[in-house]
């Protein structure tokens, strides 16, 4: 039954793409995605009175998430008189009778699977594709990294030369998709050909209150450079989501300068996504608690190693299992537990069995005992550390969903009552 309605939703998204054939922006790529499809909105202005712009909300990325997207309609969960009037809504569309309402989509495309994103691209092709990075994910279903990488280019692959791919070309996988695909290319990254380049991120960091701090970005497209900031995040991942957003305004002949205008007046981390967060004893939480996977793992480790600290204080890193990696499992915690052990990490915590992996790897990599901390769970991660933390430590949370990391930011949190405001997998359906 699940199967038969999801391609029902499936067929009747397709046939209004069909009858209605507006403009379908898509994400895809083993970490960003969210966050750059966030950019994007902003940066084209979809959320201005009267725009046709529509982004998929929360993480509908998925067979069921980009038709709902496209009917403009939020999972019905349980209840069934929701799912009847899906349905209904649905059939609709199938008919006619409903209009998509929208002559911009910016769609998110997950893969868990092979043949993921070729399903998603059939309900709705995309005549704009990004492709932001190219990792070790779910690699529980695919056999190698390699064939990641293959289903995540296919994307690219299928664009027509009237499409455009944006690749991020600091990702040597990423580009590899430029020599099989007749769209036209546009570039994005730090790296000196791009057509728009992230010259530099810097974070600009409020010590008496650090949710306000924010990251200064400078980019430049066709030797023009443009500086603004993004409120309340931190790290080289949102910097990249913002100069993707404008690579995409860029293609689209969208004024730069207006584009960058928007991100720096709208744009927030969506909550668990390398958030700055106020904690408790005048600590800074960095919560980056939403998912985890090896790339996004040492980018947050990258990050944390750099964030600015007074010499007293202590750069703690909180560490969930990373899931759904399959046989690369052990060898993606053992390899993150070595590049921690040389990062300069104060004080790591690890919670669950994966997690362990990497404790073990950072002591054998010549981190000091008494510097690692392991836990079964992370309730009892975040009453440990609650007892362990100082005025003006940092500390980062990160692991994969089923770890619950966001626990750790509630037990830290300075205001605990804004959780369901600020933190990941806090609304009542999780509660």
């Amino acid at each position: 039954m699940k199967r038969l309605l999801q391609k029902f939703l499936g067929a009747c998204a397709r046939r209004a793409i069909l009858r209605e054939k507006p403009r379908v922006i898509a994400i895809a790529g083993s970490v960003g995605k969210t966050s750059t499809k966030h950019a994007i909105g902003i940066a084209l202005g979809a959320g201005e009175p009267g725009s046709k712009i529509r982004v998929s909300a929360h993480n509908y990325n998925n067979e069921w998430g980009v038709p709902l997207t496209i009917f403009n309609r939020h999972a019905p969960g349980k209840n069934i008189f929701l799912w009847l009037g899906l349905l209904f809504r649905a059939l609709g569309f199938y008919l006619g009778w409903c209009k998509i309402g929208a002559r911009t989509l910016v769609l998110e495309y997950a893969t868990d699977h092979p043949g993921d994103l070729a399903y998603l691209s059939s309900i709705a092709h995309p005549g704009f594709a990004i492709l932001t990075a190219i990792g070790p994910e779910h690699t529980e279903f695919f056999s190698t990294v390699q064939a990641v990488a293959e289903e995540e280019r296919s994307l690219i692959s299928d664009l027509s030369r009237d499409d455009i791919a944006i690749l991020n070309c600091d990702d040597p996988e990423v580009m590899q998709a430029k020599k099989s695909t007749q769209a036209r290319v546009v570039t994005f990254g730090e790296c000196e050909p791009a057509d728009i380049q992230l010259i530099s991120s810097r974070l600009m960091l409020n010590e008496q209150e650090p949710g306000a701090s924010s990251l200064e970005i400078k980019v430049s497209a066709i030797a023009k450079p443009v500086r603004f900031h993004l409120q309340g995040v931190f790290g080289k991942p949102h910097a990249l989501a913002a100069t993707a957003a404008l690579a995409v305004a860029h293609a689209l002949d969208v004024d730069f300068s207006e584009a960058a205008a928007r991100l720096a007046e709208e744009y927030q981390g969506m909550p668990g996504r390398t958030r700055i967060i106020q904690g408790i004893k005048r600590t800074v939480l960095l919560d980056d608690s939403y998912n985890s996977s090896p790339l996004a793992a040492h980018s947050a480790i990258w990050d944390l190693a750099r964030f600015p600290v007074a010499e007293n204080n202590k750069r703690i890193a909180a560490l969930g299992d990373m899931l759904e990696l399959g046989n690369l499992a052990e060898s993606s915690h053992e390899e993150l537990g070595r590049f921690i052990a040389t990062a300069g990490i104060d004080l790591l915590v690890v919670c669950g069995t994966l997690a362990q992996i990497a404790g073990d790897a950072a002591k054998e990599a010549g981190m000091s005992e008494d510097r690692i901390a392991v836990f079964p769970n992370s309730a009892e991660a975040g009453l440990f550390l609650q007892g362990r933390i100082k005025p003006g430590d940092v500390i980062l949370i990160k692991g994969s969903q089923g770890s619950r990391m966001e626990r750790i930011t509630k037990e830290l949190m300075a205001e605990p009552l804004r959780a369901s405001e600020l933190l990941v997998r806090h609304g009542r359906e999780w509660e």
